[in-house]
C-alpha cells in the first residue's frame, strides 16, 4: 500500500492546514522569514537546508498566499519574501508549538519528556 501524499479526502480543517504547512521544513522557513531573512541565500543559510528543498516550499508557501514574491533586482532577477496576514497569523501558533516542544523533548538537556517549571 502506498501512503498517503496529502489529506484532501479529508474535510477538516486541520487536515488543510497540515496539506499546506505540514512539509518538514515548511514551518521553519516561514519563522526564518519572520525573523528578518527575506533573501533566499538568507533563509537558506539561517537554516542550512538544501537549495531545492528550500525552493520547493517557498514555491508552495506563495502559490497558497502564505508568502510573498517581491522582485528587488531585475538584472539579475533576484526576490525577497515576505509573510503575508495569513502567514503572520501561524507565528503565535508556532512559538506555542515551540514552547511545547521545548516542555516536552526538551534542548538535549537530558530531561526530554519532563515537564519544565513553569
Amino acid at each position: 500500500m502506498t501512503p498517503r501524499k496529502n489529506f484532501d479526502h479529508l474535510p477538516h480543517g486541520l487536515a488543510k492546514a497540515l496539506s499546506v504547512i505540514g512539509e518538514w521544513w515548511t514551518p521553519l522557513v516561514i519563522v526564518s522569514i519572520h525573523e528578518g531573512n527575506h533573501r533566499f541565500e538568507s533563509i537558506q543559510s539561517s537554516l542550512d537546508i538544501a537549495r531545492n528543498i528550500l525552493t520547493d516550499r517557498l514555491t508552495t508557501l506563495v502559490d497558497n498566499n502564505l508568502v510573498r514574491k517581491v522582485e528587488y533586482s531585475s538584472r539579475p532577477r533576484r526576490f525577497e519574501y515576505h509573510l503575508t496576514d495569513a502567514a503572520l497569523e501561524l507565528i503565535p501558533i508556532f512559538n506555542d508549538l515551540e514552547k511545547w516542544g521545548t516542555k516536552w523533548f526538551g534542548d538535549d538537556d537530558g530531561l526530554a519528556g519532563v515537564p519544565a517549571k513553569v
